[in-house]
């Protein structure tokens, strides 16, 4: 399979993570917290068969073959995401979790740039947050410390695994700053 067609592959898995969206919109926050867990529960056995059996090795990157999956550190990202935030800043950081890093991602494998790649996720996660009626400056403040986080790979030698960082970080941007905002409002 070529490199191309597996990220693309990843990349679909990558994007089916919207569902994100109208389930919060429809479970709420608490039952959506509880079906995280459960998602997380039933899928921590695949990934024990991946990494001791060697099933699924297909989805894994050549860093993850020994190591927890990377969609693993999203989910939980997600349910600490979610426990944690507002809506509008859980939607803020999976927009540019998903449609921004996994633009980027592919963007990445099509020119090999990574300023192409970072730039990409900046413009998508804008136009994804505009069309769902998100895009305040807060939010753009929110996506670009989440695409500078994407752009990070490693801290005195340490590989930062930006689908745990991009969503937290991207979170606690947007509740940040609107909280910054609206105590200045106030005064």
């Amino acid at each position: 399979m070529s490199e191309l067609r597996k990220e693309l592959l990843r990349k679909s898995i990558h994007f089916s993570g919207l569902i994100y969206i109208p389930a919060y919109l429809f479970l709420g926050k608490e039952l959506l917290i509880l079906s995280l867990i459960f998602v997380i529960a039933l899928l921590l056995p695949i990934e024990f068969l991946r990494l001791k059996r060697g099933y699924f090795r297909f989805l894994a990157r050549e860093y993850e073959e020994k190591k927890l999956g990377a969609y693993m550190y999203f989910l939980i990202a997600i349910l600490t995401v979610t426990a944690l935030f507002p809506k509008d800043s859980c939607f803020v950081a999976l927009i540019t979790a998903i449609v921004g890093d996994g633009t980027a991602g592919i963007t990445r494998k099509i020119s090999g740039k990574d300023n192409f790649a970072s730039f990409s996720m900046f413009l998508s996660s804008t136009i994804a947050l505009a069309l769902l009626e998100l895009l305040q400056i807060s939010a753009l403040i929110a996506v670009l410390c989440g695409t500078v986080v994407e752009r990070i790979r490693k801290i005195n030698g340490i590989y930062l695994q930006d689908n745990f960082s991009v969503p937290l970080l991207t979170a606690i941007a947007d509740h940040s700053v609107k909280y910054i905002l609206s105590s200045q409002l106030k005064f």
